[in-house]
């Protein structure tokens, strides 16, 4: 929805990329918890799209068109596939004050974007009162659902919210429903549906390769915490199949249309909270995922969601993936080295978020969109300094 907007694309294409993503998240969860051969953890594992790569996608939508970023993608994800087997023993490099440094520089990073999107930016609402009206009620009852309510309806507020806006943003004449009536009960989504495979240019695939790879990092943390819940031994096999399933399910989604995919880290907190760690329940909701991509109406209606409700939400969510950065950052900063990793990175990714327009213009534009990203940046910045920089003796 995100990447839809800020490349405006029709409705029709939207709705497209809606279903291939369902589709591509509908396959790789139930390979995800089935398992086929060695790709797979065989865990409780629901696969979801990852907002590190929405910067990169959209900069390459812009330059060399949607085929392109689904094309970049797909080599991406390919790359992921083949790396899999040594992800296990790159984990040294992404010690705790690099991957909490990483998450808050997605956190903070992408708060641009929810605010473009909450505000309306390129949209006829733009900056009127019921848009910003509707983005600030969307806060509101998260806060209040999240504060107030326990258990199962707690661990929905952001789905909830979303639903109450939906409704008022209905009330109010916001949504246009002849578009999901127009919408075909059944449809197989079409394979390039943007056309055939577009060179992305060497700098948009080296940005999206950097967030494959720091997807791979998250990925190998979901699956031993997984493991850990469910009470299963967390072998090496494990993460080398949740990682390579990332990567034929990144090119799969991309394949049809949709976005790349990641294990998601909500998975622990389903689990506890429902106690159920089936992983053949997990595999009936990836099968559930694809009968939804089967019926477009379904991905029509969620095209229809309003700016506003999406960006309010956005909001929140980008800004409790930035607490969780801050909280490791805390938690694991231990000497000036940490400190100097932290500030370097964020004062680089951040930096590079807010430069003015065409302050990278003086870079070839065969690396401007790698280099004029401040989040690949930023991660490259932490990766690279904790690899040369010494490391501080400990004081007895």
């Amino acid at each position: 929805l995100i990447v839809g907007r800020l490349l405006k694309l029709p409705a029709d294409t939207q709705v497209d990329m809606i279903a291939g993503t369902m589709i591509g998240c509908g396959i790789g969860t139930m390979i995800s918890a089935l398992g086929v051969g060695f790709i797979g953890a065989r865990l409780p594992i629901v696969m979801g799209v990852f907002y590190i790569f929405i910067g990169p996608l959209v900069a390459i939508g812009k330059t060399a068109g949607l085929a392109a970023a689904m094309t970049a993608l797909i080599i991406g994800g390919l790359i992921q596939f083949a790396w899999s087997p040594l992800i296990g023993k790159m984990r040294r490099f992404f010690p705790a004050i690099v991957t909490g440094t990483t998450i808050l520089l997605i956190g903070t990073g992408l708060m641009k974007i929810g605010i473009m999107v909450a505000t309306g930016f390129r949209t006829p609402g733009f900056g009127q009162p019921l848009t910003l009206s509707l983005a600030l009620l969307m806060i509101v009852l998260i806060v209040v659902i999240a504060s107030y309510t326990k258990g199962f309806v707690r661990a929905l507020s952001l789905f909830a919210a979303m639903v109450v806006g939906y409704l008022v943003a209905a009330a109010f004449g916001m949504l246009d429903f002849s578009k999901v009536a127009a919408a075909p009960w059944v449809a197989a989504p079409n394979p390039f549906p943007y056309g055939g495979l577009v060179w992305p240019g060497l700098s948009g695939l080296i940005a999206i390769i950097i967030c494959f790879f720091a997807t791979s990092v998250e990925v190998t943390g979901d699956t031993l915490a997984v493991s850990r819940i469910v009470g299963v031994p967390s072998e090496d096999w494990r993460v080398r199949g949740a990682v390579a399933n990332d990567g034929i399910g990144s090119a799969i989604s991309a394949a049809f249309g949709g976005m790349a995919l990641t294990s998601y880290s909500q998975n622990v907190g389903v689990i506890s909270l429902t106690g159920i760690g089936s992983r053949f329940v997990v595999a009936a909701g990836g099968a559930f995922l694809i009968l939804m991509a089967l019926v477009p109406k379904v991905a029509a209606t969620i095209a229809l969601i309003p700016a506003p409700v999406l960006g309010g939400v956005l909001l929140v969510m980008f800004g409790m993936v930035a607490s969780v950065g801050i909280d490791i950052i805390g938690r694991n900063i231990k000497d000036r080295r940490d400190a100097l990793i932290v500030a370097v990175a964020l004062g680089v990714g951040l930096g590079i978020q807010v430069a003015p327009p065409g302050a990278f213009n003086v870079i070839m534009p065969e690396i401007r969109l790698l280099t004029s990203d401040g989040i690949v940046m930023g991660i490259m910045t932490a990766l690279v300094l904790n690899i040369i920089l010494p490391k501080e003796k400990e004081k007895e």
